[in-house]
């Protein structure tokens, strides 16, 4: 009975103690742990049964030992070079002859050389993420001002016409959704796509499906995928659909459309924005929008105010031009002609810029 319950509580322990084990540069070893993703730089990892995901360098990780005994080396530390100890000394004895006892003769012990120890480096400790995990929600990432992380993907293959428009738009979409109090954005368009491509699910038009979305979500440690389509509607006009989609439940939780030429950078990163604080709910992000808006439109009012008023003035000179000539004062006809151009030429140009300022924003 004895030996029975002795078995059973060996194989207990030896059960409950199975779990990846990871040994770091600096001698560290980390044990119960459960590896949940490798990536190109980082580690994620479970210990235990908390609820608690870790992130640690890759670089700080000599080797994993996996719960079937695999083992996966990373970084394998240098052999430390060692100096081999020294002989000591032999002991020496005086031979003692059989007919008479003679004294022993005392020798000295040897000096013991201390093996000399093996300069090593200390490995800086790694930093390690701690993400609280809801009991009954998948891993939530947020960053350390609690602010929620969308991955941007720009799906589908990049227009011909608008050449680089997918690098524009995701880096500034990513920009100023990040400038919000909400949320954290990064353009993960490229790991997106490696990721289905190596799933072999990756589509020509870029569509993922809700299982997929939360697949990504829990890979990319997001909360929120913000996808976006570039259709061509036209000659030399594309129209931009832009979800954002939570990834626990694959709902849209937000959408925004804009249509554009995508003539230039500047046009394309002045559609992101656009899209980026239609997407967002932030009264910050919204507000400092609208300022910028109607200081813009203040602007070119004022740009037309003054433009029409040389433009008045401009009339009257050449009304005065004429009263000249009849009265045979030409120098004054002459001047008046010279007031008149010159109302004429930087009227015209404050009114053009007005109106551009209008059509621009």
């Amino acid at each position: 009975m004895v030996k029975k319950l002795t078995l059973f509580l060996t194989m207990l322990f030896c059960t409950a103690t199975i779990a990846d084990v990871i040994v770091m540069q600096d001698g560290r070893i980390i044990e119960n742990a459960k590896i949940l993703n490798i990536g190109s730089e980082k580690i994620e990892y479970r210990v235990g049964k908390r609820e608690v995901l870790y992130l640690v360098r890759k670089s700080d990780v000599t080797k994993i030992t996996y719960d079937n005994g695999t083992e996966e080396v990373f970084n394998a530390p240098a052999p430390a070079a060692t100096v081999p100890k020294p002989e000591s000394e032999p002991t020496v004895h005086t031979p003692e002859p059989e007919p008479e006892p003679v004294a022993e003769v005392a020798v000295p012990d040897p000096v013991a050389v201390p093996e000399p120890t093996p300069a090593t480096v200390t490995a800086p400790e790694p930093v390690h993420v701690v993400i609280p995990v809801p009991p009954t929600a998948p891993v939530s990432v947020q960053d350390a001002q609690g602010k929620q992380t969308i991955a941007v993907y720009m799906a589908g293959k990049e227009p011909r016409g608008a050449k680089g428009v997918h690098n524009i738009l995701g880096g500034e979409l990513a920009k100023t959704i990040s400038a919000s109090h909400k949320y954290i954005a990064v353009d993960r368009t490229e790991a997106i796509q490696q990721q289905l491509a190596n799933e072999h699910i990756f589509q020509r038009s870029g569509a993922v499906s809700d299982d997929q979305i939360k697949s990504l979500g829990q890979q990319l440690g997001a909360q929120f995928l913000c996808i976006s389509d570039i259709n061509p509607i036209g000659s030399g006009s594309y129209y931009l659909d832009v979800r954002l989609v939570d990834v626990v439940t694959a709902e849209i939780i937000r959408t925004a459309t804009a249509n554009s030429n995508m003539r230039n950078a500047e046009e394309m990163r002045r559609v992101a924005r656009s899209i980026a604080y239609e997407l967002i709910e932030t009264e910050k992000a919204r507000e400092q929008y609208k300022r910028r808006k109607k200081m813009f439109l203040s602007t070119a009012i004022s740009l037309d105010v003054i433009g029409v008023g040389l433009f008045a003035y401009g009339l009257v000179e050449n009304s005065n031009i004429k009263k000249h000539v009849d009265a045979e004062v030409f120098s004054e006809a002459e001047k008046a002609k010279t007031r008149r151009d010159v109302a004429y030429i930087v009227g015209g140009a404050l009114v053009a810029a007005g109106i551009t300022i209008h059509i621009l924003f």
